[in-house]
């Protein structure tokens, strides 16, 4: 566009040479035309710039999203776990509620329990390595943080329920089914954690990526 207006100034200044009566009144003419060309020219190149600036912005922020978007991916997935090992140890209880005293079987009952406690224990060592991705901006950075946290605060809750459990279903005291099993609810009643609540930090990060 620029230089279409420049080609145009110069035809135009050309046809008022040609054509103008006085050399007093092309110069006017001129300068008027140097001053419409700068101004336009001033403009065009804001304009140019603000598009610049825009596309750059554009791109960072998707970045950002892509940043954000792999790192929530891999985390839902850990979050998967946690939750498939609490169903476990739900699971567990409720079978011991249901079951009778010839049916019931300690040491299966207890071994049931350490291997989820193993597994659960793998989860929350995971849980505390998790770290915020370093690429992310600082405002996000501390969100995600957050949500680190209150989830490693989760994980460790519940496997220091699922732990005191197998601690209390062991076999080698001779206890019988009502003694474990109100052993093993009045943990699960104390000690479970608190619902894992990350929703405003996800929200908030969603909102300043635009995602």
């Amino acid at each position: 566009m620029i230089y279409a207006l420049f080609v145009a100034t110069v035809v135009a200044l050309a046809l008022l040479y040609k054509f103008s009566p006085t050399r007093k009144a092309f110069m006017v003419i001129c300068t008027l035309l140097l001053v419409v060309f700068t101004i336009s020219a001033f403009i065009h190149g804001q304009q140019t710039r603000r598009a610049q600036i825009t596309r750059a912005q554009a791109e960072e922020l998707q970045a950002r999203q892509k940043i954000f978007g792999d790192w929530y991916a891999a985390y839902q997935h850990d979050i998967e776990r946690l939750d498939q090992n609490w169903q476990r140890y739900h699971n567990i209880l409720d079978g011991l509620s249901t079951m009778d005293a010839d049916s019931f079987n300690a040491e299966a009952l207890w071994l049931r329990l350490k291997e989820l406690e193993q597994d659960s224990i793998d989860e929350q060592l995971k849980m505390h390595r998790l770290t915020a991705p370093p690429d992310l901006d600082a405002d996000n950075r501390r969100l995600v943080e957050e949500i680190i946290r209150k989830t490693q605060r989760y994980a460790d809750a519940q496997t220091l329920t699922i732990s005191m459990s197998t601690l209390e279903a062991n076999p080698y005291g001779g206890q019988d089914l009502e003694t474990v099993r109100q052993k093993l609810n009045d943990i699960m009643i104390r000690q479970s954690p608190e619902g894992l609540f990350t929703a405003q930090e996800i929200s908030a990060i969603r909102a300043a990526l635009g995602d």
